[in-house]
């Protein structure tokens, strides 16, 4: 039972380690280097908020769980690449609504094509019941992780 276990760790950490990895090389190079993997999946979750139209600073923040300080900092750096454009409400002066520009939908589009690939080269082998257990087994490891 403990080597299953010091087993399933080292797959999880060389999954992890993999994935990351294998974006950023991928990302890195189709960008040519312009923007951080952290910054793309701002451009992400930015492009999520566009979706559920919840595209203020806080909503963004809070869906990255980092704190508005922070997103602040990179967001005045992606405003720069030209990758987000910053609108200030007509109601409260306070409160900046987020978008992507052409170039940050790209950017994000890019990404989201990167994982469609994974995950179709993941299930491309997979009977439907194969891969029904894998989403429910990838459930349980990503509610350990958001507890």
């Amino acid at each position: 039972m403990e080597q299953t276990k010091e087993m399933l760790n080292d797959i999880l950490v060389k999954i992890f380690n993999q994935i990351m990895f294998s974006e950023e090389a991928t990302l890195q190079e189709k960008t040519n280097g312009k923007i951080t993997i952290r910054n793309i999946h701002i451009l992400e979750a930015i492009a999520g908020a566009e979706q559920e139209n919840k595209t203020n600073i806080t909503s963004i923040a809070k869906a990255l769980n980092i704190t508005t300080g922070t997103l602040t900092v990179a967001l005045n750096k992606l405003e720069k690449q030209g990758y987000i454009v910053r609108k200030q409400s007509v109601h409260d002066k306070r409160v900046f609504y987020i978008t992507l520009s052409k170039e940050g939908k790209r950017i994000n589009k890019i990404h989201t094509d990167y994982h469609k690939e994974m995950v179709n080269f993941i299930v491309k082998n997979l009977s439907t019941k194969e891969e029904a257990n894998l989403v429910d087994l990838l459930s349980k490891v990503k509610y350990y992780f958001t507890k």
